[in-house]
This record gives C-alpha cells, sequence and structure tokens, in this order.
C-alpha cells in the first residue's frame, strides 16, 4: 500500500470551547501544490483528485435529492474536514443517523425524523476531553493560551494517509482519514497518538487498516496511566454496562450548552445526578440511533433490545489478525452478540473491527475519479 503526504496548516483554536472541532475530527488547511504519492514507482502529484472529488449526499431539506459535498471544504474558507485514523473520541455534539432510507413519500414522517436529527447529543466526556487535548497540544507546541483578540493560531502540519485511491483515502461523508503531525519550535506532535496515550480517546479499527497500523495503536492504547501519571476521567470512567447509559441526561439544543457538567457537579433537570460514565463512542452511536428512532416515530422497544437486536457485522481484532487482516477470511459477528441478554459488553474498546463502508469519490458532473493514483487525473 502506498500513501500520500500533504503539508498545510491547522488552527490549534478549533476544538471546543473556542470551535467545534473534537479530539478525533478537524479542519485541515492544505496546500495541494505538495499533495503527493508515494508507493513503489516514483512520486506522483496528486492535488487535482482532493480538488475536484467528492460525493452525492441526501440533501435533508430537500427530500429525494441529493447533493454534491466536495472533499475540498470553501465554507469559511479552504479546508479538509479529516478524522483521524484508528481513533474515537467523546463527541461535544452528535446528530442521530435515523434516515430509515431514501424519501418514502410520507412527509409526517419524514419532517418527524428530520427534526429528531436536528437535536444535538453529546456524550459525557466528550467536552472535558476536547479541553483537555487542546490544552495539551498548546503545550507541547509552546502556544500561549486562547487570546479572543488574535483567536487563530496556526500551526504548521503534515496530513499522512495511507491509500491507494482517493476512494481510500475519504470515506462516505468525503472526510479525509489518516494521520495528522503538528510541527512548531522544533517539536512534532501526532494527534492520532497523543489522544491515545493521554486517554483523551478509544481504540476505533477498520477492515481497511493494516493490522501493523491496529497492533501499533493498540500499543499506544495501553500504555496510559502505565508510567504512574494519573488516569485521564474517560477511562477512569469507562464503563461496561448498558444500564449506564441514559440518553436523556446527554442532550441539548446546542453544543454550547453549559447546564449539563461533564464533572457531575450539576443537577439534570432538577432530579438527576450526572452519574459521569463513559462509553465505547461507537456503541454510543448506536445508542442515538435508538433515540432517534424513538423521538421521531414513538417506536416503544427498548434500548437493550434494540441493541442486542443490532445485525452489523463485525469481526474480533484477533480473529482479525489471524486472517492476516483479511476482512473476507476473518469469523464474523454481529454487533448485537457482543452485548449480554444484562447489558453488559462482550468486549472492551479496541477488541472489534468494523467493516470499512466502500465508497467512490466522483466529480460534481458524478463522473468516478480513477481507481487509483498511479492514473493521471485529469
Amino acid at each position: 500500500m502506498g500513501y500520500v503526504e500533504i503539508t498545510g496548516n491547522v488552527d490549534i483554536s478549533q476544538y471546543w470551547p473556542h470551535g467545534a472541532s473534537d479530539v478525533d475530527t478537524l479542519k485541515f488547511i492544505p496546500d495541494l501544490t505538495t499533495a503527493t504519492y508515494f508507493s513503489d514507482g516514483a512520486a506522483l502529484k496528486v492535488g487535482a483528485f482532493f480538488e475536484r472529488g467528492g460525493t452525492f449526499q441526501p440533501d435533508d431539506n430537500d427530500p429525494g435529492e441529493e447533493r454534491f459535498r466536495s472533499i475540498l471544504r470553501r465554507s469559511g474558507g479552504t479546508s479538509f474536514s479529516v478524522r483521524l485514523q484508528g481513533i474515537d473520541a467523546p463527541e461535544t455534539h452528535y446528530s442521530p443517523n435515523y434516515r430509515e432510507g431514501m424519501f418514502d413519500g410520507d412527509y409526517g414522517n419524514w419532517i418527524a425524523k428530520h427534526l429528531a436529527r436536528q437535536m444535538s447529543y453529546r456524550q459525557p466526556y466528550g467536552k472535558l476531553s476536547t479541553d483537555f487535548f487542546a490544552n495539551s497540544l498548546r503545550s507541547k507546541l509552546g502556544v500561549g493560551p486562547f487570546d479572543k483578540d488574535s483567536p487563530d493560531v496556526l500551526v504548521s502540519a503534515k496530513l499522512k494517509i495511507f491509500a491507494d485511491s482517493i476512494n481510500g483515502a475519504a470515506d462516505v461523508y468525503g472526510r479525509i482519514v489518516g494521520y495528522v503531525t503538528l510541527s512548531q519550535h522544533g517539536q512534532d506532535v501526532v494527534l492520532n497518538d497523543v489522544a491515545l496515550q493521554e486517554g483523551f480517546a478509544f481504540c476505533s479499527f477498520y477492515g481497511s487498516m493494516t493490522v501493523a497500523e491496529m497492533q501499533r495503536l493498540t500499543e499506544l492504547y495501553a500504555s496510559h496511566g502505565t508510567s504512574g501519571a494519573r488516569r485521564a476521567p474517560l477511562r477512569s470512567n469507562l464503563s461496561s454496562h448498558l444500564r449506564d447509559f441514559e440518553p436523556g441526561l446527554c442532550t441539548s439544543r446546542s453544543m454550547r450548552d453549559t447546564d449539563q457538567d461533564d464533572n457531575g457537579s450539576n443537577s439534570i433537570r432538577g432530579t438527576d445526578s450526572f452519574r459521569s460514565k463513559c462509553f465505547d463512542p461507537k456503541l454510543y452511536r448506536r445508542c442515538i440511533d435508538w433515540v432517534g428512532r424513538r423521538e421521531a416515530l414513538g417506536e416503544p422497544t427498548t434500548l437493550l433490545d434494540y441493541m442486542r437486536g443490532n445485525d452489523e457485522e463485525v469481526v474480533m481484532l484477533a480473529d482479525f489478525i489471524a486472517a492476516n487482516g483479511d476482512w473476507s477470511l476473518a469469523r464474523k459477528l454481529s454487533m448485537g452478540s457482543l452485548i449480554g441478554p444484562d447489558g453488559t459488553f462482550r468486549y472492551k474498546p479496541g477488541e472489534v473491527v468494523f467493516e470499512a463502508r466502500p465508497v467512490t469519490i466522483v466529480d460534481n458532473q458524478k463522473r468516478p475519479l480513477p481507481a487509483s493514483f498511479l492514473t493521471p487525473y485529469p
């Protein structure tokens, strides 16, 4: 497998509470003239792939229609939305994916589902992990505290993407998936690594990753707290039981709301105290989808039944390694089978490998881009 490197800049102030980014997703300002693909052959310039590629996605405001979403986002500047490879972190804001396919002609259902998706949820320790993560980066890079009069603090950065084609470089949402290194004052900081080493994220693996990648990140994840340093609250309060999850405690109309404190000091709705339990983010996302169904159509299915009925195919990391990283040869399980009858989780974060959803990157005329960076484009 080859890889692409792109140099650029990252605004270190983009994280909550000064911006909208979470630990595992950020905006990267690329210099596309530097986008270079490296493989066994000669290095090739591939900036055009990223400049013109994108995906067509359902338009939530126009049922039944799709709109082109470019990889190179031009709203508020020119940047990539980058999803850090191999990690998953608690969210400061998250909407249910609940769509039930395309518009089915029932405007009542469509409106209900649309409104349900407008709700903003957050996971316990989403705000706290993001804030601590950003402060740690600033300290490592010698960047001072946030200054409201000079909010943008650009740091030199490099994006590395392990892929042989544009289809392997981006996900179905048009986000680039890779590793980001920040450089300042002689210090190099790999965001993916810091998030795992300092306990701000969990391992999160897809079948498109190599076994070597997964094993390296697993070692970083396991190293957190082994030196005697205080463990991050995210890792200290990790729950392995579904009964600890109450979606109503993690709901707000805006990610900016501060009435629900991540430290558990505030009262929720006047009666319930926030128990500060944390969950594998992937499981959390599926719980939120259940919330979306309940809010949209009032479905009576319990959370435990919904989760245990999840038939999404997954592979255990040990089985994936035994199959030499070949998803097709590894033993498959359903996600629901990893949750016991009493709600206990039969796995730990980082032990599950998910199937990578295939994506075909196209231009704004729906013409697929070449299937390899080795093919000149345009």
